[in-house]
């Protein structure tokens, strides 16, 4: 999930639950959105990169097929165990069951796994529907992974071996380009001093 989608429902859940509380809905919206610092840490430990720059490049190309000539490290999920949601939810709620003032930090994130793992009943299905099998070429005992296909509204998920997501992927990267508008033509040269 992106961190604007995080932050944007963070502060309308704020606003609902504590709209007369500005400490509680602070605490909430940072619970929601900073949980994913842990992203970060786990990219600089694993890399020695401790840029924010360098960690969101790293993002945009981990789960992208490797193409010819990419060389580029993979360091697999960057999640660390708060992001399981049956060890952390408990842990959380019982805290703030003892706890009263802990209680928006346990619904920030509870809200933040329940919009990471909003699409799980669709990927547990499609893993069922696979059987073991890669729904593109039918090969057995590769390990799936599922990956999701399509637009808001209207994604498709498929349990799909690694060759098979990696053939997908850069058909839809193909399609993207040229389905693309062509760039405007600038005015004149670009002169830099």
């Amino acid at each position: 999930m992106r961190f604007r989608t995080h932050l944007i429902t963070s502060v309308a859940t704020g606003l609902l639950l504590y709209p007369n509380r500005p400490a509680r809905l602070t605490a909430l919206v940072a619970a929601s959105t900073l949980i994913d610092a842990d992203h970060l840490l786990r990219y600089a430990l694993q890399t020695g990169d401790w840029s924010v720059v360098g960690a969101l490049h790293y993002d945009r190309y981990r789960n992208r097929g490797a193409g010819p000539g990419d060389t580029r490290p993979r360091y697999g999920s960057l999640r660390s165990w708060l992001h399981d949601p049956v060890l952390t939810l408990p842990a959380v709620w019982l805290l703030a069951a003892r706890r009263p003032r802990m209680r928006p930090l346990a619904a920030g994130l509870t809200l933040h796994l329940l919009l990471d793992h909003l699409d799980w009943p669709w990927r547990f299905s499609a893993r069922l529907r696979a059987g073991g099998a890669c729904q593109a070429c039918g090969r057995r005992g590769a390990r799936l992974a599922v990956h999701r296909a399509g637009r808001r509204g209207a994604y498709c998920y498929r349990a799909l071996c690694r060759r098979c997501a990696e053939r997908a992927h850069r058909s839809r990267l193909d399609e993207q380009f040229h389905n693309a508008q062509p760039l405007p033509r600038r005015a004149g040269p670009v002169v830099h001093w």
